[in-house]
C-alpha cells in the first residue's frame, strides 16, 4: 500500500481519528470525530522536545536519543488514550510532518513497471535527477496525477520522499506504543486537504485554483491546488546568513516567477484564494509578500475558511490545528 497515496487521500484507506503532528520542537495530538458534514474536535494534547531531539539535515535527522524520543511518544500516545476515550488503547494513527523533513516533487513518465522493486528504481532515477540527495538513504513513493496541458509525457507523477532514518525511527517509536502509523503527509498537503473540504464551490469556478503558503522555521512551501490535488508544490529553505529585507526581496521574487506557472501552463488562470499559514510574528510581512508576489489578496488562515468544525478543545491555535484536521479529512470510503 502506497504511503504516498494514502497521503493524498487517494488509497480506499480508513483513516482513524486520531492524528499526530510532529516538528523539531513539539509533539501534537488531535482526535477528530466526523458527524455528518460537521467535524468533532474532541481532544488535544501536545509535549515540548529538547532543543537537540533530532540530528541535523536537510530532511530532517533521527532522533538524537532514540531511547528519550520513544519514551515521550509512549508518554503522549497514554496520554492521548485517556483524553480520547479509547478504551482498549489508541491503536492507529495519522502523522503530520513538517514540509522541510518530508518533500514533494513532480516528474513527467510513460507507464511504470508493475513489479514494486522495478517501479522504485524507475522512480529512485527520476528522482536523482530532480534533487540534490542520496537517494539511496530515501523513502521514496508516487501517485499520478492529471498532467500539465502541455507536458511531453502522458503521465504526471507527484514524488513524496523523505529520509528513511527518520521515517523508520519515528514508526518505531509508535509502534513500540501500540500505534501503527497509516497515513503519513506533510503540512502543506495536510492543510491543502482541509482548506479544499471548506471551499465554497457555489462562489468558484469548477476549475479554478487556489494557492497556499505554509511557513516554517527552516523554509516556506507554495501550493497551487485544484480541489485536493496539488498541480505545483515548492519548498524552498531559507537562507539563514540573509537579513530580513534581502530575504523578503528573494521570495518576492520568487512568487512572481512561480505564478508564471499559471500564466505558461493555463493560459494566465486566475486564483480563486490564496491562504496564508505562518508564525503570528511575520504574519503581515508574509501578507504583503503574497498580496505583491502572487497579484491576489492573501488570508490569513484560520476558522472562518475551515471546514464545519465544533471544538470541544480550544488549547490548540489555528496554525497547529488544521493540518491536523485536514490529516483526519483525508479518510475515503
Amino acid at each position: 500500500m502506497s504511503w504516498w497515496q494514502r497521503a493524498l487521500g487517494l488509497d480506499p484507506q480508513a483513516i482513524p481519528p486520531h492524528v499526530f503532528a510532529l516538528d523539531a520542537d513539539r509533539l501534537r495530538y488531535g482526535q477528530f470525530l466526523r458527524q455528518g458534514t460537521l467535524v468533532r474536535f474532541r481532544a488535544y494534547r501536545s509535549v515540548g522536545l529538547p532543543s537537540d531531539a533530532f540530528l541535523a539535515g536537510p530532511l530532517g535527522g533521527p532522533p538524537r536519543d532514540s531511547k528519550g524520543f520513544a519514551e515521550r511518544v509512549a508518554a503522549l500516545v497514554a496520554d492521548a488514550s485517556e483524553a480520547s476515550g479509547t478504551r482498549s488503547g489508541l491503536k492507529e494513527a495519522s502523522l503530520v510532518l513538517p514540509d522541510g523533513w518530508l518533500r514533494v516533487t513532480f516528474t513527467e513518465s510513460t507507464d511504470l513497471p508493475r513489479a514494486a522493486e522495478a517501479a522504485d528504481e524507475v522512480l529512485r532515477w527520476k528522482l536523482k535527477r530532480l534533487v540534490p540527495f542520496r537517494v539511496e538513504e530515501l523513502r521514496v513513493d508516487a501517485t499520478e496525477v492529471t498532467p500539465l496541458p502541455s507536458q511531453a509525457e502522458p503521465r504526471r507523477l507527484l514524488l513524496g520522499f523523505g529520509s528513511e532514518a527518520l521515517l523508520s525511527q519515528v514508526e518505531e517509536a509508535f509502534s513500540a506504543a501500540g500505534v501503527r502509523l497509516g497515513l503519513i503527509t506533510n503540512t502543506s498537503l495536510a492543510l491543502v486537504a482541509a482548506l479544499a473540504g471548506a471551499r465554497d464551490e457555489s462562489s468558484r469556478s469548477v476549475d479554478g485554483f487556489h494557492a497556499l503558503v505554509a511557513v516554517e522555521a527552516g523554509g516556506y512551501t507554495l501550493v497551487f491546488a485544484r480541489g485536493s490535488e496539488p498541480v505545483l508544490h515548492r519548498y524552498k529553505a531559507f537562507a539563514s546568513a540573509l537579513p530580513e529585507d534581502a530575504r523578503a526581496g528573494m521570495v518576492e521574487r520568487d512568487l512572481k516567477l512561480t505564478r508564471n506557472f499559471l500564466d505558461e501552463n493555463y493560459g494566465g488562470a486566475a486564483l480563486d484564494r490564496v491562504v496564508l499559514s505562518a508564525p503570528p510574528e511575520v504574519e503581515p510581512l508574509w501578507l504583503e509578500l503574497l498580496a505583491e508576489g502572487l497579484s491576489c489578496p492573501a488570508l490569513a488562515l484560520d476558522g472562518r475558511i475551515l471546514p464545519p468544525l465544533r471544538a470541544e478543545e480550544t488549547t490548540a491555535p489555528w496554525r497547529d490545528l488544521a493540518p491536523m484536521l485536514g490529516a483526519a479529512r483525508l479518510e475515503v470510503s
